[in-house]
């Protein structure tokens, strides 16, 4: 696929580019906050949460996932910056930024959907729905790369059993966390759950759900995404009866929306996951 590089002479996309820059100088402040808050300290809620669930602990999983969505936005620093002692300059194609963006947008939501109840007892339950998720997952690669249905079939069955322990030594009586209502929600349902901490934010420009739709089009490459946010310029000459060949480029307008969109409920994952960190009175 051909490329070409070119400066960006629209005032506007420029002020964008620039917002997109400070958003990502975000990302390094709320990155460098995450290392220093990696253990829950003694007496806090976290703590608490974690000496029912040792082996499987809410604390590490939460700052896990607040990891992974700050890792997925500063890997698109560096994909997309050029920065020496002189200036900063943005260099951004069509494609790759937006897979990012939304798997930064997936990880915040299920940190922030672990951490946001007030239930310790909840948070456990979540917390152990998700590790079934992730063997339910864990079992389908498995199958895929060709292990022997015996040894990862009957690593499913174990490691399940192992959960419904869990769950048991939890004190969650008769919660059964491999029934079929305990499945982990959709993440459309859990951005929808999720938009009432939207509004603690001073610039809500899309949904949270929205935004990771269309991050999610662009993902997996769909059409109507990237006709619904990038700049399509016809080539001369290229006109048929059945369509025209386009210039394909980036918005920075729209990465600066989705990038707002993501940061945001990186911020409120990781003010959640601060507050389960402070001692109990």
């Amino acid at each position: 696929m051909p490329t070409e590089r070119f400066a960006e002479m629209d005032p506007e996309e420029i002020e964008y580019s620039k917002y997109v820059v400070k958003l990502l100088k975000r990302v390094d402040t709320i990155s460098a906050d995450l290392n220093e808050r990696i253990d829950a300290p003694p007496g806090c809620r976290l703590a608490l949460d974690d000496s029912r669930t040792p082996h499987f602990p809410v604390s590490s999983y939460g700052h896990a996932q607040l990891l992974a969505a700050v890792g997925c936005l500063e890997s698109l620093g560096q994909m997309i910056l050029r920065e020496d002692d002189k200036s900063i300059e943005i260099v951004a194609g069509p494609y790759g930024a937006y897979a990012l963006v939304r798997n930064a947008l997936d990880c915040a939501a299920t940190a922030l959907w672990l951490l946001e109840p007030e239930s310790s007892t909840l948070r456990i339950k979540r917390r152990i729905m998700i590790q079934v998720d992730e063997i339910r997952h864990g079992a389908s690669l498995r199958d895929s790369s060709g292990e022997p249905k015996k040894v990862w079939t009957e690593w499913k069955k174990d490691f399940r059993k192992r959960m419904r322990e869990v769950a048991q030594e939890a004190n969650l009586g008769t919660w059964n966390p491999l029934h079929d209502d305990s499945e982990l929600p959709s993440m459309t349902a859990v951005l929808k759950q999720l938009e009432r901490h939207h509004h603690d934010h001073r610039s809500v420009v899309l949904p949270w759900l929205s935004a990771w739709q269309l991050a999610s089009g662009h993902a997996h490459g769909k059409q109507w995404a990237q006709i619904a946010s990038h700049q399509l310029d016809e080539i001369g000459d290229t006109r048929t009866e059945t369509g025209a060949t386009f210039r394909v480029s980036i918005r920075y307008g729209m990465l600066a929306v989705l990038l707002l969109e993501a940061v945001q409920l990186i911020e409120s994952a990781s003010a959640r996951y601060t507050v389960l960190l402070q001692p109990t009175t």
